[in-house]
């Protein structure tokens, strides 16, 4: 036993124990904590041109030069639960992870009733700026919506990414608006006589003129009809974006530091997963949602997903640097161009017209980056990572297919392509990140036989449930101490076919009889870690347990990636 125990801690396993018998649980969060009733704040105004300088080069420079992220002391997030999760709040909804959506569920996504397009369409206000042509119009049963095109020569290419990416994201938790593929005649269009347009920053009356002159920005449908995205009017009264890193001063509730949110950093593994390269605060919005009266969280604009970049397809820069990224750019100088990227001899042609092109079996989930610096990405830890990859595993087959029909591609081609390639990136993002940690879950503890000498652990490995290793190459090495009860054990042991493994920690010390530890405490530590084909691989796992007198043992009291 006195090897075992010092062969982990020649491999580092013993680093978890403290000078403490009971180790003090941090506090739970609470779901939905952050929607108790509270003033409305004032809207923001953020210069776009500022910021994205900001997090740009400040952010980078910053980053650089940041003694926390060269000593790999980075925080982890700030909002998780005892069990490594987040609870549901204003910025987030467990829904694929619950287990008990179908693909019906996926496919409709949050949307209720699209706009009535065999009445009357009355516009509101209409955009030629901009990069996709657009009309605020108002349907026959008063509901508002924004109504935007697909620019001339890339027909379905925006419309189609922006509503199966819409469903995506709907799925894996965030609030997004309700948006739909719509089909229409021109002949439906009204103008509202108080109609106003904006042209080079001044406003006027909207003319029937300006009418043809947006549409003349798109592509109608082989039969003449016109074909757009329809994006109804959120529920609440509009605030501004959010960004991706401090607190919103003035609401209450927002007390956790953006940058520190788990749901924000595991964003990172979604929108790689669907190419949002366009992920910063300009798509995204805060409503005040009144009554009770809080800020709820939602992500916007998803036109430039997965292979299109609205106006064109992706090229292979996006996805592998920033719009300006400033150190290769600093690089390319001082080598007089001779320095060049990888992506930049890559050749590509798109899949088809409808989807662009995105990388599938070229995807690498570990060097992806969006067109702007995030600050809550460049804050990505292992255990983030791996709990984006969970929702991501969470999408079936059958799922992803059913949110790629929704952007009623052209022809089935399209969506075969694009429902494979979205495959492929999801099992290479699992592959990565379940690989970056001991992907431990579901954890159970109780005592076997008549005596309690032998407890047994038993835990879901969803490596092994994944198939991405096979059982004979997979060595578990852990260490069980606990300081209350004077209980130091190590052991270590092959996997077992299956995902459900099991641990056999025993001592004679588990037959002693002191008394059950508070609700907020935990008395022992079980880490595990794993060997892979003869190499230590990932974080390992830390599973605390609570003893809860003799005649109950343990309880499963937290775990830690």
């Amino acid at each position: 036993m006195t090897r075992l125990i010092a062969l982990a801690a020649a491999l580092g396993l013993t680093g978890c124990g403290g000078s403490h018998k009971l180790i003090e649980l941090p506090p739970e969060p609470i779901a939905y904590v952050d929607t108790l009733p509270s003033e409305r704040p004032k809207q923001r105004k953020t210069n776009q041109t500022s910021r994205l300088l900001e997090v740009s080069v400040g952010g980078e420079i910053g980053s650089a030069f940041s003694l926390r992220r060269w000593t790999g002391e980075l925080h982890e997030a700030v909002n998780r639960t005892r069990f490594d999760d987040v609870v549901n709040s204003a910025w987030f909804e467990h829904r694929i992870t619950a287990g008990n959506m179908t693909a019906e569920d996926v496919a409709r996504g949050s949307t209720t009733m699209g706009p009535d397009t065999s009445r009357t369409l009355t516009i509101v206000s209409g955009e030629t700026a901009g990069i996709s042509p657009k009309f605020w119009v108002r349907d026959a049963t008063g509901t508002r919506f924004i109504v935007k095109f697909d620019p001339r020569g890339n027909l379905h290419l925006a419309s189609a990414a922006g509503v199966i990416s819409n469903r995506l994201l709907h799925a894996a938790g965030y609030y997004v608006p309700e948006d739909f593929i719509v089909v229409f005649d021109s002949t439906r269009l009204e103008l509202d006589p108080e109609a106003t347009i904006e042209i080079f920053g001044k406003e006027r009356l909207m003319t029937t003129e300006d009418v043809y002159d947006i549409l003349a920005l798109t592509d109608k449908l082989p039969d003449g009809k016109f074909l757009a995205i329809a994006s109804k009017f959120v529920p609440g009264r509009p605030l501004d974006s959010f960004h991706f890193s401090g607190v919103r001063k003035d609401d209450p509730n927002d007390y956790y530091y953006h940058q520190h949110r788990r749901e924000l950093r595991g964003l990172y593994v979604i929108s790689s997963w669907m190419n949002h390269v366009d992920m910063r605060y300009e798509n995204t919005l805060d409503v005040f949602i009144d009554p009770p009266g809080y800020v709820r969280h939602y992500l916007m604009d998803f036109a430039a997903t997965l292979g299109s970049g609205t106006i064109r397809s992706h090229n292979p820069r996006e996805g592998k640097e920033y719009n300006f990224d400033f150190w290769p750019s600093v690089a390319r100088v001082f080598s007089a161009g001779f320095y060049q990227a990888g992506w930049e001899d890559a050749e590509f042609t798109q899949y088809h017209p409808s989807i662009g092109w995105l990388r599938g079996s070229e995807f690498d989930p570990a060097s992806w980056r969006p067109n702007w610096p995030n600050a809550a990405f460049r804050m990505v830890r292992p255990a983030d990572g791996y709990w984006g990859a969970k929702i991501v595993a969470s999408f079936s087959d059958e799922q992803i297919r059913a949110a790629v029909e929704q952007g009623q591609l052209p022809s089935e081609e399209p969506v075969e392509i694009l429902t494979r390639i979205l495959k492929i990136r999801r099992d290479k993002i699992i592959d990565y990140w379940y690989a970056q940690v001991v992907p431990v879950e579901n954890v159970d503890a109780s005592f076997t036989g008549s005596g309690r000498e032998t407890l047994v652990v038993s835990f879901d490995d969803l490596g092994l449930g994944a198939g991405l290793w096979e059982a004979a190459d997979v060595e578990y090495y852990w260490i069980f101490e606990d300081e209350y009860l004077n209980v130091t054990v190590g052991s270590s042991q092959l996997a077992t076919p299956g995902a459900r493994q099991r641990l056999e920690i025993r001592s004679s010390r588990f037959g002693d009889d002191a008394p059950a530890v508070g609700e907020s405490q935990a008395s022992a530590r079980l880490r595990i870690d794993v060997k892979r084909g003869g190499k230590l691989l990932g974080r390992p796992a830390t599973i605390l347990l609570r003893w809860e007198g003799p005649n109950k043992g343990y309880a499963v009291a937290g775990l830690l990636h």
